[in-house]
């Protein structure tokens, strides 16, 4: 960084031309971390340091800086208008400080950190292979997973993650470069001895008068069925959501009511007959699959071989 650059940073985030703020990047790793979690002990579980090291840094930086970085709210913190200028700037440091320390290491071996995250539905059915795959093939690679509360997120690659794999509508923003590698469709489902299991044709409002078990709002498959059974004459009036699709799945079982899931998730209670996928809509909706990096980020040795080996075993057969 040359002084013109390090200049514009500290008058950004309001310390004066002069100041000899001199950043450490465990510092700066661990303040990018608690951003992302919006909570110390969250951040110190995922970077594996005690909490009091995380607050100890954080308080280290803003003290370097000379500015508070995060209003701390009870448990849960949010970044002060410094410290998102200042985030901004310290996910830059740590993607040059990785191209730096990469660029120096042996010709030839991937070897080095990768972060990446997914959904509970992909990690539990899609990725276990892959990620034995790629840690038999690479052990030299740091593997870090973090599991995403959503299925799908506006934004699924927040500052840190080097890689996202969604499932979702097709993703169409410029800043990010999207490999859709599969076709999920998203059925409506209900335990065996549900009174619609039977029935050859169900309408949109058959479905609307049951309870509906759906996911959270933020969820773009949601909004897919929704829009469809508006579209169709019916609308959700009772409706029970949930943060996992494993507790969805096991109330759809228990005869609570009309579940809405991507047929992986529901793969082998289909098979067995223990769920029935409803005869609705006649054209079948579906997600995708999708890999996910931004497009402007140095695409490193150990992104270019998990990506690679993401887009053969994702995909299709």
């Amino acid at each position: 960084m040359n002084r013109v650059q390090r200049i514009d940073m500290m008058t950004c985030i309001g310390i004066p031309d002069g100041s000899e703020a001199v950043l450490d990047l465990k510092q700066v790793r661990t303040f990018a971390e608690v951003a992302r979690e919006k909570s110390f002990t969250r951040a110190a579980s995922q970077l594996h340091y005690a909490q009091s090291s995380v607050t100890a840094q954080v308080h280290a930086l803003e003290s370097e800086l000379g500015l508070p970085l995060f209003n701390r709210l009870g448990r849960q913190v949010e970044l002060t208008a410094a410290g998102t200028q200042f985030l901004a700037y310290a996910t830059r440091l740590l993607v040059l400080a990785e191209e730096a320390r990469t660029s120096v290491q042996k010709s030839g071996q991937v070897v080095g950190p990768l972060v990446i995250t997914a959904s509970e539905s992909l990690l539990t059915y899609r990725l276990p292979d892959l990620l034995r795959s790629f840690q038999c093939t690479y052990p030299g690679v740091q593997l870090t997973l973090h599991t995403s509360t959503q299925c799908a997120s506006v934004s699924p690659l927040e500052p840190g993650i080097d890689i996202a794999i969604t499932i979702d509508e097709p993703i169409e923003v410029p800043q990010l470069l999207v490999k859709r590698v599969r076709r999920e469709p998203m059925l409506a489902l209900v335990a065996k001895e549900h009174a619609l299991a039977g029935q050859k044709k169900v309408t949109a409002a058959e479905i609307a008068e049951q309870q509906i078990l759906l996911t959270e709002r933020s969820c773009s498959y949601r909004a897919l069925f929704e829009r469809t059974l508006a579209q169709c004459g019916g609308r959700v009036s009772k409706c029970l959501e949930f943060a996992s699709v494993e507790a969805l799945k096991q109330c759809a079982l228990a005869r609570m009511g009309v579940a809405v899931l991507p047929e992986v998730v529901v793969a082998d209670e289909l098979e067995k007959g223990n769920l029935v996928a409803l005869p609705w809509p006649e054209k079948r909706l579906a997600v995708y699959t999708q890999v996910v990096r931004h497009r402007d980020k140095w695409f490193s040795p150990v992104m270019q071989a998990f990506w690679s080996m993401a887009l053969e075993m994702l995909a299709e057969r």
